[in-house]
Formats: structure tokens, sequence, C-alpha cells
């Protein structure tokens, strides 16, 4: 708060230079308004769309894509782009202007506006078609920046995919053939359904075993009965022969076991209409009827060996009988069906063993062709990803597509803006006051004299008597206002000085009162005089002695010649009552006289100790106007003699180095200080230094 009051103070003070700075400015400003050419100010608008393309990269990037946000960062991103350097200039070339890019930049305000996906753009020209082009130009550049822009992304991804593409269709083409060798190497084919047909065309192999094997013990008992028959035991049909031993017995064994197993074999994935089926089973049944013929002439050969070995009776019998001859051919037929049931037992387990060998090993071929199958899938998903990405990169290229679409154009306005009359008002007004302000603070800082009488109470620290007002009659001359206008409030503050003299001084007589201050034109002489005719009033004697044999004031302000005064008493060139004038009942004016060269010798003399002990006793108060305490020693000299000194301080003409060395003196002279009057101080003032003192 007393910070606020002190700033206060310093304008009121200096108000006069504030006063000028601040109408000299708003006149300018105002005259500038006056005079300034007339400004024009276009406007245009871009949307900036979202989703301006499809997707490009197949994971949710979209080219060129714009998302607003809470922190509309995309946004502002491009209202940087349009204020940027590269495209002012661009936009200038496009329409030959001879103009600084940042100047251009200057007069160019672009701005989002709040909750939408719209950018504004506003220029000022003293010319609107001018105006109206750069803004029009500018979107347009933008435009063109906005499709190269997306059109280079595109570019670079088609590039780039352009590049992937061969390797990943070298890449499938490598897993493919991977596959085609596992599958050559392996002789796969479906590997799921040859595993589940390994389990019925084994099953049909178990009962095809089966069956054989009875037949095949079928025939051995039939064997064995007609060797009953003829009466030979197993042992001596082997000697006679009927086993069939002979080379080519054994090679009509080994042909009839390659058919059976062929027809075994291809049987499993053939039907037996199929011409191949037919085509073996007939060779087979020829490779029968050739083993059957092979096993009679092999018995017919050995038939002198059955014969020896035989009981000849058993033989009379049978050929007395006239059974030898189908018995031999029974038996013939027999052998040869056991031999290709042997033959057929043989070809099924060899079968067999060769299909369960394969189902062992079909769960790890199975596992690595989904491996290998996996490896293709994923190798082809990439490659068709990418073809498809780069087909739509061509597309996408072509399209020429920008995120920023012209809402509004620009128009060429008719009349001016006003915006910048009223601009230029406020930069007056503004201006005024800050230079206005500025002004007094600076002179405030250059002014070294105190300002309020609250300073000149801290640096002095004596008693405060009483404020004085300013009062001026507009004359040179300051008038004496007790006398004239005894009943101003000037005139009260004078009386109430007086009173405040006395009763704060009352513990010693006051007769003789020296009056004195700092520096000149604090107006000391004019309370001298003042105060003398408020005492006057009172009904007492008073002498009013100016004692300022340098420059002397009071034949000036009483209007009196100065022919004779102190010095000439002082000198004994003229006496007391001749030098004396009355100028008002019951108050006598002694005036300087002729200046002296030497008044300190003159004022330090015995002469003016007898002439204050003479005037003490012939008057009841008397007052006597020094010089100022920097510029003579007089004020001290006397204020020996005095009862006291009156310390006049007026803020503004007083310095506070001045006060401070005044005070000094006092000090080391032993001066007895009465109290200080403040002169020239307003009453708001002095409440206002009051409330600010209480702060």
């Amino acid at each position: 708060m007393e910070e606020h009051l002190q700033y206060w103070a310093i304008l009121k003070r200096r108000w006069l230079p504030t006063s000028i700075v601040f109408g000299l400015l708003l006149a300018l400003s105002v005259v500038k308004t006056v005079i300034e050419t007339p400004i024009y100010q276009v406007t245009g608008q871009l949307v900036l769309k979202k989703n301006a393309t499809s997707s490009l990269t197949g994971v949710g990037n979209q080219l060129g894509q714009l998302e607003s946000s809470v922190s509309g960062r995309p946004l502002g991103t491009e209202v940087a782009v349009l204020r940027s350097l590269p495209l002012a200039e661009r936009t200038l070339n496009a329409l030959h202007l001879n103009l600084q890019p940042l100047v251009f930049l200057n007069e160019l305000q672009v701005k989002n506006l709040l909750d939408t996906d719209i950018i504004e753009l506003d220029y000022t020209d003293t010319d609107p078609r001018k105006a109206a082009s750069i803004i029009n130009t500018l979107m347009k550049v933008y435009i063109e920046n906005d499709i190269n822009a997306n059109r280079a992304q595109t570019r670079s991804a088609r590039d780039f995919i352009a590049q992937q593409l061969p390797l990943t269709k070298a890449a499938l083409q490598a897993a493919e053939q991977k596959l085609q060798y596992f599958k050559q190497q392996n002789r796969v084919l479906d590997l799921k359904a040859e595993a589940s047909s390994s389990v019925s065309i084994l099953t049909d192999l178990d009962r095809q075993v089966a069956a054989t094997r009875s037949d095949l013990a079928s025939q051995t008992a039939r064997m064995e009965s007609i060797q009953k028959i003829f009466g030979m035991s197993s042992q001596e049909a082997v000697v006679a022969g009927f086993v069939g031993e002979s080379p080519s017995t054994s090679l009509v064994l080994g042909q009839l076991q390659d058919i059976q197993q062929k027809i075994q074999v291809i049987g499993l994935s053939l039907t037996d209409t199929h011409p191949t089926i037919i085509n073996l089973k007939e060779q087979e049944i020829v490779l029968k009827k050739e083993l059957q013929r092979q096993i009679k002439q092999s018995f017919i050969g050995n038939a002198g060996r059955l014969n020896q070995s035989t009981n000849p009776e058993r033989i009379v019998q049978l050929r007395g009988q006239g059974l030898q001859q189908g018995l031999l051919g029974n038996y013939a037929s027999a052998e040869a069906e056991r031999l290709s049931l042997q033959v057929r037992l043989k070809a099924l387990a060899e079968i067999i063993k060769s299909y369960r060998e394969r189902a062992n090993t079909l769960p790890q071929l199975e596992l690595q062709q989904r491996q290998l199958e996996r490896e293709i899938a994923a190798t082809e998903f990439s490659y068709q990803n990418l073809l498809a990405r780069y087909q739509e990169l061509q597309v996408a290229e072509n399209l020429q597509v920008s995120n920023a679409l012209v809402v509004t154009p620009a128009l060429i306005p008719g009349i001016p803006i006003k915006s910048r009359q009223y601009i230029n008002l406020l930069q007056g007004l503004i201006s005024g006051l800050v230079l206005g302000g500025a002004t007094a603070f600076i002179l405030e800082k250059l002014d070294k004299t105190i300002k309020t009488s609250k300073s000149a109470r801290d640096l002095l620290d004596y008693t405060l008597l009483g404020y004085i007002p300013p009062f001026s009659n507009g004359n040179p001359i300051p008038e004496v206002i007790v006398k004239d206008k005894p009943n101003s409030p000037v005139s009260e503050a004078f009386r109430m000085l007086q009173t405040n003299l006395r009763v704060f001084n009352s513990e010693q007589p006051i007769k003789v009162i020296v009056v004195s201050s700092a520096v000149p034109k604090e107006g000391k002489s004019t309370i001298a005089a003042n105060l003398a005719v408020s005492m006057s009033q009172l009904g007492r004697k008073v002498l009013l002695v100016d004692a300022d044999l340098r420059n002397p004031s009071q034949h000036k302000i009483w209007e009196i010649p100065n022919e004779f005064g102190l010095s000439h008493v002082l000198r004994s060139q003229s006496d007391l009552e001749s030098a004396v004038s009355e100028v008002v009942s019951n108050l006598e004016v002694l005036t300087a006289g002729e200046l002296n060269n030497n008044p300190a010798a003159l004022l330090d003399s015995s002469q003016m100790a007898v002439f204050v002990g003479q005037v003490a006793l012939k008057y009841d108060f008397v007052i006597i106007d020094t010089p100022p305490l920097t510029l003579a020693a007089d004020a001290t000299i006397l204020g020996k003699l005095a009862n006291g000194i009156l310390f006049v301080v007026r803020p503004g003409v007083a310095d506070a180095d001045s006060i401070s060395l005044s005070k000094d003196m006092l000090e080391k002279a032993g001066q007895n200080v009465l109290g200080i009057a403040i002169n020239g101080i307003q009453a708001s003032q002095q409440y206002s230094d009051y409330t600010m003192s209480k702060v």
C-alpha cells in the first residue's frame, strides 16, 4: 500500500511533464490514424481432411492422415507449415512480388478455429487485390506442397516394396522347391489319406494271410492223404522228387512269386476289373499250370524210384484199381497249389513289412511336410500382401490427393478495416501512459531533492512545529499573508506554528529566534516575516532583523528602504531607533543595511552580541532572518546568541545531502534547534504523509 501511494505521489509531483508526454504521443497516434493509408484485410479458410487415402502399409498407417488430438499438435504443425519461410518464398515468387519473406510473414496471421479442423489465414495490405492474390496463392502452394509430399511418401514406399518383391518371390520359389524335393524323396502324395488307408490295407493283408494259411493247411492235408494212399512217408515223397526241386521248377516258383506280389501291391489301389490286375492274374494262372506240369514231369522222371521205394503190393493194388494215374494228377495239383500258397504267404509277409515300416515313418514325414507347408504359406502371404500394396501404391501415386481443401477463398474486400485505427489510438494511449509514467519516474530519479515531509522528518529527526501551505500572489516578492489575509488557512497555519514554537519549548523562555534553512529558495524569509506578524497580533512587541548581509530580502518583502540597517547599527553608524521601521502594529523591521565584504566577522563581533542583548531586553520576541546553512556560517554564529534556531524545509527544493550537511553543522556547533517548519505542503499531502508513516 505504501509503495502504491509513493508511486501516486510521484505522478502528482510530475504531472506536468507526464501530461506533456502523454498528450504528445496520443496526438501523434491521432495524426498517424488520420494520414495513414487505408489497410485492407482478406481472409481464406482451409479444412484439413482425415483419411485422405486408403491404407498403404496394411498396419493402419494412413497416408497423410491428420488426427486431431487434445493437444492439437497435428493442426499446430500445419499452421507452422503455412507460416514457414519456404512456402512464403514460393508464394512471393509465384506472384513476382518484390517483398521480403519476413515482412510478408509479419502481416500474415494463421490460426486454427476452436474445436474444428479449419485453419484461417488473414493478411493485411494497402492493396486489396494484392492481399487476396497472396492468400489464394499461398493456399494453392500449400495444397501443391501437400500433394507432392504425399506422392513422395507414396513413391518411397513403392520403391521399398519393389525391392522386397523379388526377394520374397525367390524365397517362395525356394520353399516350394524344397517341398517338392521332400515329396519326391519320400514318395509323398497325401500323407493324411495314406495314413488312414494304411490301417485298412494292413487289415486286409492280415485277412489274406489268414486265408492263405488256411488254404495252405488244406492243401498240405490233401497231399498227406494222397501220400498215405501211396503208402509213402514224407521222407519218401522227398526222395521220390515230389517236392519239385528241379531248376525249372524253382524258376517257375520265382516268377509266380513276383506276379503274386505285384497282384497284392497293385490290387491295393486298383480294382479286380482293372486291365492290369486281369493281365497279372492271367499270368498267375499260366504260371500255376506250368508249375503243375513241372511237378508231374519231375514225378514221372522219378517213377522208378517210386516203384523201388514203395510197397510193391500197394503199387499192384493201385494199378489194379486203375487209380495210379488219377492220384498222380491230384498229387501234382495239390503240390503246385501248396507251393503257390507258400509263395503267396512270402509275398504277403514282405508287403506287410513294407507297409508297417512306411506307417512308422508317416508321423515324422507329416511333421516335416507341415513345417514346409507353413513356410510356403507365410512366404506366399507376404508376397501376395506386398504385391497388393505395390499395386495400391501405383494407383495412389497417380491420385494426387491432398489432405487440405479450400473452404473459403480470399475475396477482394470493398472497405478497409477499422481495427487498425483503433489499434493506432490504443497504441498511442498505452505508449503515452507508459512513457509518461517513465518520464515521471526518470525525473524523480534525477531529482535529488526530498519529496515528502516524511523524508525531511526522517533526515532531521527534529520536532515538527507545523506545515505551511503554499501561497503566492503572483509577484516575485512574496506577500505577508498573515497581514493581508488574516483569516486565510495559511494565516492559521502560521498562528499554529508560533503556538507550537512556544508550547514545545516551554521549558525555556523563547525571545530570540534564528530562522534558517539548508539551501536558498526554501521560503525562510517569508516564514520569518509572517511568523513575526503572527506574534505581533498577540499584542507582543516584535523585532524582525534581516541578518542576511549577503542577499537581504526583508526590505523587499515589506517594501521599505534599506539605507540604514543592521550593518550600520553594528558599526555605530546609526542607532537602533533610527534604523528600525514599524511595518504593522507591534512589529518593527531592521533591514540588513549596506552589504559588507566580511559579514561573518561583523556578525561574530562583540557588537553583535551587545546588539542581541539590547533587543532581547527591549522586545518580547526577536526574529533573525539568516542565510542558508550550506552557504554561510552566519546562522550558527547567531544561533549561539539566540534561544534557538527554527529550521525551514521545503520539499522539492532541498536535497537530502544538503539537509544532512546542515544537520551535521548544527550538531557540531552545538546549536539548539527549536524544531522544523515544513513549507509548501498541501493539506492532502500532509494526510498522505501521515498515512504512509502509519503503514
